[in-house]
């Protein structure tokens, strides 16, 4: 994009242009997170009220007009590059609490971890793809703006697609035969719509250290997806379209990865479903943390690029370690605990500019080192619980309220006895 500051310097040689500025391309990054974090925070109680359906097609729309309309931002103001990205950020707000949604609703029991790897590998396959076109294009007679409107067309037909085809329950589709529909619904409670006990999964210590697990798994992860072409390309020195070829490589892998471990972990039927979350969740956290340190103390590109792309393959195990686990926790109020992810999640996505704003202004290999050392200590640290204080039983939360009411008369009971 140097060309809208050759375009600038012509107007007004003595301006500095925005694009110029680290901390305002900070703020850029930062103005989608903020989008993502407060479209999370309306669309969660609205999903419960009216689906996934409606909810996720009007993100769709946010997303769409948020990316076609940014070439256009670019040459008005800084300002309304912000508002862009911010209707980029509300596109994508529901996406991680579909992750966990959807499953619980048209998966059957015994090949949910398929079904989860599988809708998990979007965040990988959308990366396989983007990356390396956006790099062509950007070398091509087309230029950067053609990447946009690009992907802009492919989102309309995605959303078309999803909203046409998809619905909420596998009762309500008329492609769901009655032999599908019994496969689907077998060994699952029905539940009806119920008020979500927010606070009792907040005080959950499953719950909790899932989420804390998520944190630094996060900050490992966005750092990478956020910054990672930047570490290519500024620090091992890759070229444009080579920079979206290495970019893409490790999500491909990860995607691999990802749908092998959910084959492995639906006909895994002699260990538990503890113990196949969380080797999901070690191998993820624990690949994750060594990659970053293996960057931060290697002075080779080879090693360093070997490194970045372990680190991406692995964390794609995430899903079916700590996502897996709130699943088999939380029932049928697992959007919830999924979306708390997520907004975690998004306030990691607006502070992680700011820290390598901080950390890395010079972009050199010295500075990422630091960067890349501190964050691999945060993930392991805030992964360390995970194996230790999780299960798999479903929380008493989950339970019809006439059996929560008997097992805590029983439970007064006992104390009186």
């Amino acid at each position: 994009m140097s060309d809208i500051v050759d375009e600038s310097h012509a107007l007004n040689p003595n301006a500095t242009h925005w694009f110029e500025d680290s901390n305002m391309k900070s703020l850029v990054f930062s103005s989608m997170a903020i989008g993502g974090l407060l479209g999370l925070l309306a669309a969660m109680p609205l999903m419960h009220r009216v689906g996934v359906r409606k909810v996720l097609s009007i993100c769709g729309v946010f997303s769409i007009i948020g990316t076609v309309l940014f070439p256009l931002a670019v040459e008005w103001n800084f300002a309304s590059v912000l508002v862009v990205r911010f209707l980029q950020g509300l596109g994508i707000s529901m996406v991680f609490t579909v992750l966990g949604s959807v499953p619980i609703a048209w998966a059957p029991n015994n090949e949910s971890s398929t079904f989860l790897a599988v809708l998990s590998c979007a965040f990988q396959m959308s990366n396989v793809i983007c990356m390396p076109i956006s790099g062509f294009l950007c070398e091509s007679s087309l230029g950067w703006r053609s990447i946009y409107y690009l992907f802009g067309i492919i989102t309309t037909i995605c959303f078309l697609i999803f909203y046409f085809f998809y619905t909420d329950s596998p009762k309500d589709h008329r492609n769901v035969s009655n032999q599908e529909l019994s496969l689907i619904l077998q060994d699952k409670t029905t539940t009806h719509k119920e008020s979500v006990p927010y606070l009792a999964i907040c005080k959950d210590p499953c719950v909790l250290v899932t989420w804390l697990s998520n944190v630094g798994g996060n900050l490992g992860f966005l750092t990478l997806v956020l910054y990672g072409p930047t570490y290519l390309r500024e620090v091992l020195h890759f070229e444009v379209r080579g920079t979206g070829f290495a970019s893409a490589l490790p999500f491909l892998l990860s995607a691999a990865v990802k749908s092998i471990a959910g084959q492995l972990s639906d006909r895994c039927n002699f260990v538990s479903e503890r113990v196949r979350f969380t080797i999901c969740g070690i191998i993820s956290r624990l690949g994750l943390a060594i990659g970053y340190i293996g960057m931060a103390t290697t002075s080779s590109t080879l090693v360093a690029q070997i490194a970045f792309t372990f680190s991406i393959a692995v964390s794609g195990l995430n899903i079916m370690g700590t996502v897996k686990c709130l699943q088999l926790r939380c029932k049928q109020h697992v959007h919830f605990a999924v979306s708390a992810i997520a907004l975690m999640a998004y306030v990691i996505q607006f502070g992680a500019p700011i820290l390598v704003g901080i950390i890395c202004p010079d972009n050199t290999p010295e500075q990422w080192g630091w960067l890349f050392m501190i964050i691999g200590v945060i993930v392991f640290a805030t992964s360390a619980p995970f194996p230790w204080f999780t299960t798999a039983e479903p929380a008493e939360y989950t339970l019809p309220r006439e059996q929560q009411e008997e097992m805590k008369k029983q439970r007064e009971l006992e104390e009186c006895c």
